[in-house]
């Protein structure tokens, strides 16, 4: 449970604000209603009751009997088709409404910030397995930067790692070991905020966020079950029921669930997973939802990344390469374990079309284990290699680690529509508050023993006994306004935020930051579909200490908070309702950016960095029968102060590139087939000091499905050419093998 006193005071005040809305909810559902009224244009302003549904449809047969076809408002009071939301399904490939990047429904043509959505649509057609994969073909994300690793999705955003939010709270912290990973199959959307976003969220980078949206409850019934399986072991099997559960539609139910048993590329390294996620939605009123989800989660793995060295990885050494399946830890002690427990609230109740309150909670447990051997590739080391031998065997590293977190998070948030003169607003007045409170045990050591890296020989390896490390404990409460306004074409947004966030702990190294941050952006809407708009936008993003390995440590003392400015210019256009395209242009600084150091598990700060950068999207329908997705990034990262002056900045490449498609044959009389191809490009980057070059490469992607009807057969084989590469290599040493061939076939039954 949570000691902490302030988060008791919220949740229960939370509690007590979402009873008032309830009962002034229900209260609205039994008590004077005014007659049913349709109006097109306000589809929530009817309420929810069963008796007057029937009447509709009671005058509807009468009227049908009398043979009269014109439509009455009783014959069309029948539920209309909901407009499209920033939670609501993505019909296709292209989304038209998302909240991440404004905290309202907002359609993506008139957000001035480069917003990119991936739906489950696509996350299916892709055949991607993780959070990471969904973003392969998102411009400015680079989504694998280490690899293949099972730990979790450490992803980059115009070369910067994002936070991880889920339902617009955070769920994740940068760089963090033993955190709960969410599995796509429970996601409706995942969407990519470029750019900064703490006027809106508070503590967090220069690179944005990803926020992930869970899937809700539908008034649509839906029933799916669904199998699994790939190249290395993958058995899954997966399954997703919703619907209503009163007729009326009062309530409304969900339940997803998966459970995995996996091999991975490396030897010895599972990727086992029990996800359940079961949800109801009560909605009393047309005006009126509360969402309450549960999750339970268990994944157990290991280490699969291995800390290879450079030689056999980047370069032959004189034993060729290292094989790609190599793993260099203990296959008796490596474990990589993670469980979860969480329950989120979502809550929305609209007083009237102009006053609309939202409240989105949660509670999370986790817990983890860490137990690992690994190669020892940092430098300075003379150690790494046998070099009195014949370079084939390293020393290596240990690590045993436990932590147990549990993390409150709520943001509260009232929206009023007003006009002032000609002037339209949408205002936004907000308070959030997260609480992190953290306990861990960990030691780590080196086995001196030689590993050979080309003809192991695995034998136990004796781990450190656990010491306990000061319990963290980590606040942050933000308060937040903002107002988008309309005069005529001119769209403009303005925003501000002020934050306080502390870290206590058991020993003398507590901190408080504080600090304010702004937004501004403006946009003009022509009346043939081309938007442009021009933002600027502050972030800051405190680095918190923590004892857990894998948590923000900086080598020689407390690291400094990171604080960054962006300006961007850009463009939103749709020349068709069923095609985007969109670009921008932006200017980042950042001061006291983290590196990796020769220590693995902590970081160094770099003073400044300057990031320039242009990326394209291109996304949706073109015809009927092809879809498509194209995207091209430029990123230009160089430090400006401190070490490296003038070097490009580590781990960023210079040039993105992909592109997808989607095509139904339906032209050759196979309306049920469907025929995916992809090719990603990422190109050339650099270790800290430029010395060493990560060569570019191109990945190849493919899909096929035959979707008759109730069934559907998909295969997809991703980097077919099984091309061999290092998708990374740091200053200290170590690199990183990419995913080879991964043939993956799914088999799914809707009933």
């Amino acid at each position: 449970m949570l000691n902490s006193s302030t988060s008791r005071r919220l949740f229960g005040a939370s509690i007590s604000v979402l009873t008032i809305f309830a009962v002034d909810a229900s209260a609205q559902a039994q008590n004077q209603l005014p007659p049913v009224v349709v109006e097109q244009a306000k589809p929530r302003a009817t309420p929810i009751r069963p008796q007057r549904a029937q009447t509709a449809r009671a005058t509807s047969r009468r009227t049908a009997a009398r043979g009269n076809t014109a439509p009455t408002a009783a014959t069309a009071a029948a539920p209309a088709v909901r407009a499209a939301t920033g939670t609501s399904p993505v019909q296709g490939y292209l989304a038209t409404v998302s909240g991440t990047g404004t905290k309202t429904d907002t359609p993506l043509n008139q957000t001035a910030q480069s917003v990119s959505v991936v739906g489950a649509e696509q996350v299916r057609d892709q055949g991607a397995t993780s959070v990471a994969e969904t973003l392969r073909y998102v411009p400015g994300v680079f989504a694998e930067p280490g690899g293949v690793d099972t730990r979790n999705d450490y992803m980059t955003i115009r070369g910067q790692s994002p936070n991880v939010y889920l339902d617009g709270t955070r769920v994740n912290e940068r760089g963090a070991f033993n955190e709960w990973r969410v599995d796509p199959f429970m996601l409706e959307r995942v969407e990519v905020f470029r750019g900064p976003a703490s006027v809106l969220y508070g503590d967090s980078s220069i690179a944005g966020l990803v926020n992930l949206i869970s899937k809700r409850p539908r008034a649509e019934a839906h029933n799916e079950v669904g199998v699994a399986f790939d190249n290395f072991g993958r058995k899954q099997i997966q399954m997703d029921s919703t619907g209503k559960l009163t007729k009326d539609g009062e309530w409304l139910y969900r339940f997803v669930g998966l459970f995995r048993d996996s091999g991975t590329q490396v030897d010895f390294v599972p990727d086992n997973r029990i996800a359940l996620s079961p949800s109801l939605t009560w909605r009393p009123t047309a005006n009126t939802s509360w969402t309450v989800l549960g999750t339970y989660q268990k994944d157990r793995s290991g280490t699969s990344n291995g800390f290879l060295p450079r030689e056999g990885t980047l370069v032959a050494g004189p034993n060729g390469y290292i094989p790609r399946n190599r793993f260099t830890g203990d296959p008796q002690n490596d474990i990589y374990q993670t469980e979860t427990g969480a329950i989120s609230s979502l809550f929305e109740h609209e007083f009237n079309d102009a006053v609309k309150f939202t409240q989105n909670m949660r509670y999370a447990h986790v817990d983890g284990i860490y137990r690992s051997v690994y190669a020892y590739s940092f430098f300075p080391n003379p150690y790494v290699f046998d070099f009195s031998g014949n370079r084939r065997s390293v020393i290596r590293g240990t690590g045993n680690q436990t932590s147990s977190n549990d993390s409150f998070t709520i943001d509260n948030n009232i929206q009023v529509k007003a006009l002032t003169g000609p002037i339209a607003h949408k205002m936004l007045f907000g308070v959030d508050h997260r609480n992190l409170e953290q306990r861990s045990a960990s030691a780590g050591g080196v086995d001196a023993q030689l590993f050979d890296l080309y003809n192991p020989v695995y034998s136990s390896v004796a781990l450190l006994p656990l010491v306990n490390n000061p319990d963290t404990r980590q606040t942050q409460t933000g308060f937040y306004a903002q107002d988008q306004m309309r005069l005529g074409p001119w769209l403009a947004t303005l925003g501000i935020r002020h934050d306080l966030a502390s870290t206590r702990r058991t020993v003398a190294d507590d901190s408080d930051r504080s600090a304010t941050t702004g937004r501004a952006s403006l946009m003009y809407e022509t009346p043939f579909g081309l938007n442009p708009y021009v933002t600027w936008a502050q972030s800051f993003n405190p680095v918190f200490v923590s004892a857990v390995y894998g948590g923000s440590a900086c080598v020689g003392g407390t690291c400094k908070d990171q604080r960054g400015e962006t300006f961007e210019v850009g463009f939103k256009y749709n020349p068709t309702s069923t095609l985007a395209i969109n670009a921008a242009l932006y200017d980042t600084v950042e001061k006291n950016r983290l590196a990796p150091s020769s220590n693995p598990f902590a970081s160094s700060q770099t003073g400044q960095v300057r990031i320039r950068g242009a990326e394209l999207e291109v996304i949706g329908k073109v015809t009927a029968d092809l879809d498509i997705i194209g995207s091209y990034s430029y990123i230009n990262a160089k430090v400006e102060s401190g070490t490296n002056i003038g070097k490009s900045v580590e781990g960023v490449p210079n040039n993105q590139a992909s592109l997808w498609g989607k095509y139904r044959l339906t032209a050759f009389g196979l309306r049920d087939v469907s025929v995916g191809a992809g090719v990603r490009y990422i190109g050339t980057s650099y270790d800290e000091p430029n010395l060493i070059t990560i060569p570019d490469y191109t990945l190849f992607d493919m899909m096929i499905a035959w979707d008759p009807g109730p069934f559907r057969l998909q295969i997809n084989a991703n980097n077919i050419s099984d091309e061999r590469y290092v998708a990374a290599c740091y200053s200290r040493g170590d690199c990183y093998y990419g995913l080879g061939r991964t043939v993956l076939g799914t088999a799914t039954y809707r009933f």
